[in-house]
């Protein structure tokens, strides 16, 4: 019985192990952070770009009334109805009734 049993054989450990799994959860918390700030900075730059488009949208019918245009569907006072006074008012007004 020179041998020694499989129980208590242990294979002698350099230290690596502990470092090497310090070192991964590191490397996963940074990508992590990275990944983080990433969408972080695409949001707010999402976020900057839509605000901007409706800006623009906002002021594009602006523009439009200082030049006398009139958009598409709408009257040159800036409604879609007649206002009262106009001949066709009347028959906008009883359009729905009684028909």
């Amino acid at each position: 019985d020179d041998l020694p049993s499989s129980s208590s054989t242990q294979i002698p450990s350099d230290g690596l192990d502990d470092i090497d799994e310090g070192i991964i959860e590191y490397l996963i918390i940074i990508a992590l952070a990275g990944a983080l700030a990433f969408l972080i900075y695409y949001r707010n730059q999402r976020q900057t770009n839509h605000r901007r488009g409706l800006e623009g949208q906002q002021q594009q019918p602006q523009q439009q009334q200082q030049q006398g245009q009139v958009p598409d569907g709408q009257q040159a006072d800036g409604g879609f109805f007649p206002p009262p006074g106009d001949p066709g008012y009347p028959q906008w007004v009883a359009g729905g009734v009684g028909h």
